[in-house]
């Protein structure tokens, strides 16, 4: 006669004791692991040149919608000052592209006399700038682009 080895619900509670204590060890282990360290935010070269190339669409969209950041060109700021200016924003949202950090920009930085944040729709129910238009249509969604029309620079960021 074979010997028995002890009854299965010692056998069950072992099991059952072994998988909870190995559960709290992990669970320790994953609540106490500081993790690898976040990367150092990038550095943003504000002087690096436009790349239009950056969010283009190869063929435009019939319609879209878009926010923008306009800089004005007047006695206060130059044409190529303005250019510059407007470059710097590129280079910034560029460097962080989220819907927070536009909209602080725009909230910033926006000399549109209308609702800073405004969403315009393309088209729209007035006709805007060519330039304007185009360059919404033909920009990738969350990305944005410079375009110059006769109110100034404008950093056109299309949302849908």
């Amino acid at each position: 006669m074979a010997k028995k080895r002890g009854n299965r619900r010692s056998g069950m509670l072992f099991a059952f004791i072994g998988a909870v204590v190995l559960g709290a060890v992990i669970g320790v282990m994953l609540y106490n692991d500081p993790g690898m360290p976040l990367p150092p935010p990038p550095e943003v070269d504000f002087d690096a040149p436009y790349d239009d190339s950056w969010g283009r669409l190869p063929t435009p969209v019939a319609r879209c919608a878009v926010t923008h950041i306009l800089l004005k060109i007047d006695e206060n700021r130059t044409e190529e000052e303005a250019k510059h200016d407007i470059e710097q924003l590129w280079n910034l949202y560029k460097n962080r592209p989220t819907k927070e950090f536009w909209t602080e920009l725009q909230q910033k930085n926006n000399e549109d006399s209308s609702d800073k944040t405004h969403v315009y729709p393309i088209p729209g129910p007035q006709p805007y700038q060519p330039e304007f238009e185009a360059t919404g249509k033909s920009t990738k969604v969350g990305f944005a682009r410079i375009c110059k029309t006769t109110f100034g620079y404008h950093l056109v960021r299309r949302e849908s």
